[in-house]
């Protein structure tokens, strides 16, 4: 009786293929794509899902941003969010423009000049 071990019983198969989305579906940031194709983020772990109105202000910002600014704009709209109750909107394009110039602020600046009105 032979006996199996994990190592031999686990195969993996890598497949590989072609997706076409329209430009307006994504945004490419280094590796990672930005994407509102629900169905696509669970096959990929570069692939990340995002809603239409993120997507849309990401859009405005491309070949600008870098992966490193799309997670402090993240961290940023959370830290924002509690800071205030989820009772404020975001200047998002501001919050980039501050990203992108490489402008270092704490969450308070935010909060004090980056609230839509």
């Amino acid at each position: 009786m032979k006996t199996i071990s994990n190592s031999e019983a686990m195969t993996q198969v890598t497949f590989n293929f072609s997706l076409t989305l329209d430009n307006h579906e994504f945004i490419k940031v280094e590796d990672d794509i930005f994407t509102t194709r629900h169905f696509l983020a669970r096959e990929e772990p570069r692939i990340h899902l995002i809603e239409p109105g993120c997507l849309a202000i990401l859009k405005k910002f491309e070949g600008k941003l870098t992966q490193k600014i799309i997670n402090e704009w993240l961290l940023l709209s959370r830290a924002l969010d509690q800071t205030c109750s989820f009772h404020n909107k975001w200047d998002d394009e501001k919050i980039f423009d501050e990203l992108i110039a490489g402008n270092e602020h704490p969450v308070s600046w935010y909060v004090d000049h980056c609230q839509q009105i």
